[in-house]
Order: structure tokens, then sequence, then C-alpha cells
């Protein structure tokens, strides 16, 4: 777990095993239901399993398989709205994001998490729940009073190393601490150095998905394509170092000793 949330109070969570990661929903709302809570919860496993069927590489009945292998033929409405995503992240990390150069073709898995974790805050919206916040795997989204996330120490999992108050953002971590040096960098093929971690803190869940990704991959020398972002921030381990852009780590900018 690279990012956790440090709320007290009053707590109701749910989760599921997929998309090879654990989905975790907490709902602090204080006068919900644990009826009410099972209802969002029913439409938010369904959507889980739903974006599986959809996205994943490794289902070989998944839509963007058959993309993978040759098909053009969309079946699903919103592919077309994440390869937009995708070509938006390309765009503004010039190429650190690059799901169309992934191993065996189209890969868009470092976007679709966040995307998708989205797309449940509004579900469990929906369904009247008003502090809520979902973790996909280390990508968190949280909506109602300020939600205070703890970034999670690359090597020591029980220590927390920075801070942020996320209230209506997205905090988006990838690291190597836990999967390895899964993540490749597409200019060159080989895995990603960068950085150890790193950390988005942003608006957008999608956006700060995939720049997470790209921040492995650059490092701190990413920062000519991050810095420049308004409402943006994040935390990049490198080595035993740590640097902080942006108003979420303002307190911490420029850390060390990671």
């Amino acid at each position: 777990m690279s990012a956790v949330t440090l709320q007290a109070g009053r707590l109701s969570t749910r989760s599921e095993a997929v998309w090879g990661t654990v989905v975790s929903v907490d709902v602090r709302d204080e006068d919900a239901s644990e009826i009410a809570v099972d209802a969002a919860w029913a439409a938010i496993r369904a959507e889980l399993h739903r974006v599986d069927r959809v996205f994943s590489p490794y289902r070989t009945d998944s839509v963007v398989s058959r993309l993978r292998s040759g098909g053009v033929h969309v079946v699903a409405p919103d592919v077309a709205e994440v390869i937009d995503r995708c070509l938006e992240a390309r765009l503004i990390t010039r190429g650190a994001f690059d799901p169309w150069r992934a191993a065996g073709g189209f890969d868009p898995s470092g976007l679709v998490k966040g995307w998708a974790a989205a797309r449940c805050l509004d579900l469990a919206h929906r369904h009247g729940l008003r502090r809520v916040s979902v973790d996909a795997g280390g990508d968190l989204v949280c909506r109602g009073e300020d939600w205070p996330i703890g970034v999670v120490h690359p090597d020591r999992p029980h220590e927390v190393i920075a801070v942020v108050e996320a209230a209506g953002l997205a905090v988006a971590t990838s690291g190597t601490s836990e999967r390895g040096p899964h993540v490749t960098d597409p200019r060159t093929g080989s895995p990603a150095h960068g950085a150890r971690q790193a950390t988005v803190v942003g608006p957008d869940a999608a956006l700060a998905d995939a720049f997470a990704t790209a921040l492995l991959v650059d490092g701190v020398a990413g920062a000519r394509w991050f810095a420049a972002l308004p409402g943006w921030s994040a935390y990049v381990v490198h080595g035993d170092r740590a640097t902080a852009w942006g108003p979420a780590f303002a307190t911490t900018a420029g850390a060390t000793g990671a």
C-alpha cells in the first residue's frame, strides 16, 4: 500500500480483488445505513468488473485485447474516451506515458485505474453517500470534507513520509516497492529508473494515475513538464531523497532522507 487514508471517525469499508489489485471503498457518512452502503457497493462492484471486461489486457475477451490483436471495432462507448485521455496524457508528459508503446500493443492500464476510481466515486455519490474515498491499488479519489492521505515510505510500509489533505482531489502513487520494476520507459523499452516512487495530487484521477507512472519514468527530470501544470502537486522519491512540487506538499518541498 503506497498511500493510506488517515481520517478518524465512523467507517464502513467494502473491498474487491479485481484488476490484479484490491479496490476498497471507505464511507464516513455518519447517517448512512449499512443497507445504503451495500446498495452503493453493489453498483460499484458491478462497474469494477465491467471495466475489467472492457479494459483488461490480460483477458482475451476484453475490448482492449481485441484492439491489441488488430481489431478495430469498438463495442464499448467509453473506450474512445479512455483513448482520448491517453492521448492527452501522452502529450502532456512528452511521451513519458505512452500506452501505445507497451509490450504487446495498446495498454491503458496506467490511466484506467484512476479513471475508473473516479467513476466509482460518482456512483457512490449518486446513491446518496457524501463522505467517500475509493482506493484502487494506490490511486485514491476522495469526496466530502478534507481527507488526510499519508504517503507511505517505499521501504518501510508502516511509515508515512508525507501527508496531503485531499478534498475533491485524486491522489495516485506509482512505485517499485510492491511489484518491482514493472513500469517500462516507453521511449527506450527498458525498465523505468527515474524514480523509486511518485505520488501525484490533482483534480483529475485519470491524469493523476498517468502522471504518477510518467514521473516514475522521468523522475525529477519530469519537472520540465509537470511543474508548470496549475493545480497539480507531486512527491517523487529518487534514491534516498525526495523532491516535491506544488501546493499539496508545500510544507515538505525539497524533502530529503526518504
